[in-house]
């Protein structure tokens, strides 16, 4: 055996002995057999409307990615790529028809997002939903046209327009305003404010103004737009202003600020419990119908509506029509089915104390009684956004005021009287409330069995508007009344005239609003007994019931109205069916509205809200029928 072979075998003796003496090592896996990475995946995301930079996300395991952008085909450049985060300084050229990104990683893979745009001008098809747009604001000889993105009034600091505005589905400002606490630090659990869980969706906010110089030509112009989503199956509307209006400390009406501040240790203080003309702010409104159709686009004021509501996260607003802003009416059909098309003041209801519970409460029930002649709200459910940022669910309603008994009465406005609680005048000169006063004093010390007693009060109130509203917010067992949410109304008049159009005659009627605590305490809540009997409410609230019960004539007419509603305005059938048409309604938004403000917590407690009062509206008629032969002796 030469010594080359020897060599060899030793060599082979001893690989055989190591590897029965150790393990194996580690063998190494071919790329074929190395687990697969994640599909490579590339999306345009917006546009920052102060960089100019197009930007979008990039996701990839396999290794950091490469992103060009193409527009109409042209290379633009290539990306600058920050942690699954690409964008690019970008212009749109004006006849720009898409913008195309292509993602490529180590391997080879290669990932697309493209959108396609359409042209519109500022003053085209005024709807709200519209797929990726450029949008081209208007120029002229001599002026610049700056532009916000954000709802701030447009000034020479702004951006200067010099090409068109892409509107992307995230292509305006971060959100920001609604993560701003709009409750005190001590406000009840479950009246607190709570972050959004999600951030919420944007709409497109474009506001533009010319300029000579510094001196302003013409007004600002606004619009808002939802950019390639489906609609919303309710109204939307767009209020647009100055941020700083409803969130600085010191002026913003919104936020508990600086008076909140100055009172820490009352949870009740806030910007947003003042009122008054000193509280108004500028704001801009568009109402659009579920279509998309715009119906309304103006300026206009705004302060927060409510009392006790005020002091809830999402808070209600009231809208002012006046010529400091612009048309002195809203003018519209905000409410199908009224003769009224023309609001000079408008209620932005956000459901008051019931907005954590059922959220329609106050407007299903009003609706039960439209075949009355009792003084009503329309109520339309719609969305609200925020200078762009999703507000969530909201009420339209018409406010009671002057203006409100001039168009559904005909009366003049400057002769209507409103008095609310005891005989405090609401609206009105000064002596208005004495014709009140005088009624309430005269109950208080005549009998009313008295055939001669009776009629002089059916002279000053119209008897069957004060039954119909006495039988509703008894049967509806309104625990927030008689002692508030009180009001009536006349034509001031030298002497009442039962022969004139109805509500012109000067006798005084009742206004119907307020009912988030109605049917709070179940079915078996003694309302009629709680009215009748308790002496724990004050006289002035229950005296002109009591007083009128006593007449023969109004106690049997009371109780066959009664009645007549429980059979009718009540029937199980005619409740079910507008309860149901109203959760249909607001069904399909209630998520976004819970993730929004956790007002209802959530959507399963929203659900156990509605079926309470679903079960208590069933058997509210069988007590209701106990009652009346209990403390009426009505069988």
């Amino acid at each position: 055996m030469g010594l080359r072979q020897l060599a060899s075998l030793l060599l082979g003796f001893f690989v055989l002995a190591a590897s029965a003496c150790g393990p194996e090592p580690e063998r190494r896996l071919s790329e074929a057999e190395l687990p697969a990475p994640s599909p490579l995946s590339v999306t345009i995301g917006g546009q920052e409307p102060d960089t100019h930079r197009l930007f979008g996300t990039v996701v990839s395991d396999a290794s950091a990615a490469r992103v060009e952008v193409f527009e109409d085909g042209r290379f633009l450049g290539r990306a600058d790529v920050d942690g699954g985060r690409w964008s690019l300084p970008w212009w749109p050229g004006r006849r720009a028809l898409a913008v195309e990104v292509v993602a490529r990683d180590r391997l080879g893979s290669e990932a697309r997002a493209r959108v396609d745009f359409q042209h519109l001008t500022f003053d085209a098809r005024p709807g709200l939903y519209q797929p990726e747009t450029l949008l081209a604001l208007p120029t002229a000889r001599g002026v610049r046209t700056y532009f916000t993105r954000d709802g701030s009034t447009p000034t020479p600091a702004s951006a200067l327009y010099t090409g068109p505005i892409a509107l992307l589905a995230r292509s305006s400002p971060p959100v920001k305003w609604s993560f701003v606490p709009t409750t005190a630090p001590l406000a009840a659990e479950g009246s607190r404010w709570l972050a959004p869980v999600e951030e919420p969706p944007q709409a497109a906010v474009v506001r533009y103004r010319q300029y000579s110089g510094t001196v302003p030509v013409g007004p600002v112009r606004t619009r808002t737009f939802l950019i390639g989503r489906a609609p919303y199956t309710l109204p939307v509307l767009s209020l647009v202003t100055d941020a700083a209006n409803f969130f600085d400390p010191a002026t913003g009406i919104y936020v508990p600020g600086l008076l909140s501040e100055a009172s820490p240790d009352d949870p009740g203080a806030g910007n947003y419990m003042q009122d008054g003309k000193e509280w108004e702010r500028p704001v801009h409104a568009e109402w659009f119908e579920s279509s998309g159709a715009r119906v309304l686009a103006q300026d206009a004021g705004v302060r927060i509506h409510g009392s006790g509501s005020a002091v809830l996260p999402q808070k209600s607003l009231r809208l002012y029509a006046k010529e400091d802003y612009g048309p002195k009416t809203f003018a519209g059909p905000l409410f199908p089915g009224s003769a009224v098309t023309e609001f000079t003041r408008l209620l932005v209801r956000t459901s008051g104390q019931d907005q954590g519970m059922t959220k329609l409460r106050d407007c299903v029930l009003q609706r039960l009684l439209a075949e009355t002649r009792l003084a009503l709200q329309p109520c339309r459910p719609a969305l609200v956004f925020l200078d762009g940022e999703y507000w969530g669910l909201h009420e339209l309603r018409e406010r009671y005021d002057e203006y409100y008994l001039a168009s559904h009465y005909g009366v003049d406005r400057k002769k209507a009287v409103i008095l609310e609680r005891f005989g405090e005048l609401d609206v009105g000169e000064e002596g208005d409330e004495q014709p009140y006063l005088d009624l309430i004093d005269f109950v208080r010390t005549h009998d009313l069995s008295v055939p001669e007693h009776y009629a002089w009060v059916r002279t000053q109130i119209d008897v069957d508007d004060f039954i119909d509203y006495q039988v509703a917010q008894l049967y509806l067992g309104n625990e927030d009344w008689p002692e508030n949410n009180v009001k009536f109304w006349r034509l001031r008049t030298k002497q009442t005239a039962p022969d004139a159009p109805y509500g012109q005659d000067g006798r005084w009627r009742w206004l119907v609003y307020d009912l988030d605590f109605a049917l709070r305490s179940g079915p078996a809540f003694d309302s009629l007994g709680r009215v009748l009997e308790d002496p724990s409410l004050e006289a002035w609230s229950v005296v002109l019931l009591r007083g009128l019960l006593q007449a023969p004539e109004f106690k049997a007419r009371f109780v066959e109205r009664f009645r007549w509603h429980i059979e009718h305005t009540f029937a199980e059938e005619r409740v079910a069916a507008s309860l149901d048409a109203a959760v249909e309604e607001l069904a399909p938004e209630m998520p976004g509205q819970v993730a929004r403000w956790g007002q209802p917590s959530s959507v399963e407690a929203w659900t156990w809200h509605l079926q309470d009062l679903r079960e208590t509206l069933r058997q509210r008629p069988a007590f209701m029928r106990q009652s009346l032969e209990q403390h009426l002796g009505a069988p």
